[in-house]
């Protein structure tokens, strides 16, 4: 592991560590420098500020580690990892999801309307070919956005409420929808519904 990297990791830690006794709006970068044993600028090399961090958090420990291979045909078995590793660090994506002004929240909505983009147009292409898809790239949009808008929501709730649901209670259930969304692409696609 590159020294860089180590060096975030340890920031990293220290903000997760100080989120144990203290919302993450009253964390300053002073607080996370002084528990890494590091100087300021030290920290300000590595991320110009405490939000820049905790994005890195979320890319790193979450979404690069579940989301980037993430398929139709793993997606509800990536996303209990992605909840069952959320569990082991509880207080941290609580104290977060609770004390960032939604930046967290919108950060995870760009994030998965990617996905849903890349989702549909799997579904487009693999139904129909290139140069006759049936999903224009406004409605894919509005598609990814509403099921982002929608997953995320479900997310930010479960971690909200204290994570009480299993994750695999969370992942079946996105798995029952994808599937019955799944089913309704196709029956649009070949054209049993339609709409105006």
């Amino acid at each position: 592991m590159a020294e860089s990297t180590i060096t975030k990791r340890a920031i990293a830690d220290s903000l997760k560590l100080l989120t144990k006794n203290k919302a993450f709006d009253k964390i300053s970068v002073k607080d996370i420098s002084e528990k890494c044993g590091i100087n300021r600028q030290t920290f300000y090399y590595h991320f110009e500020d405490k939000y820049i961090l905790l994005k890195w958090i979320y890319e790193n420990d979450l979404l690069e580690k579940y989301m980037k291979d993430v398929s139709f045909e793993n997606w509800n078995i990536k996303l209990e990892q992605l909840l069952t590793e959320m569990t082991q660090d509880k207080h941290f994506y609580i104290n977060t999801i609770n004390h960032t002004e939604n930046y967290i929240q919108s950060y995870l909505v760009v994030q998965a309307q990617k996905i849903f983009e890349q989702a549909i147009t799997y579904i487009d292409v693999s139904a129909n070919d290139e140069e006759h898809k049936a999903v224009s790239d406004s409605q894919r949009n509005f598609i990814a956005k509403f099921f982002a808008y929608g997953s995320c929501g479900i997310l930010i709730e479960w971690v909200v409420r204290g994570m009480e649901e299993a994750p695999s209670y969370i992942a079946d259930n996105m798995k029952t929808l994808k599937d019955l969304c799944e089913k309704a692409s196709y029956d649009y696609l070949s054209e049993k519904f339609t709409i105006d």
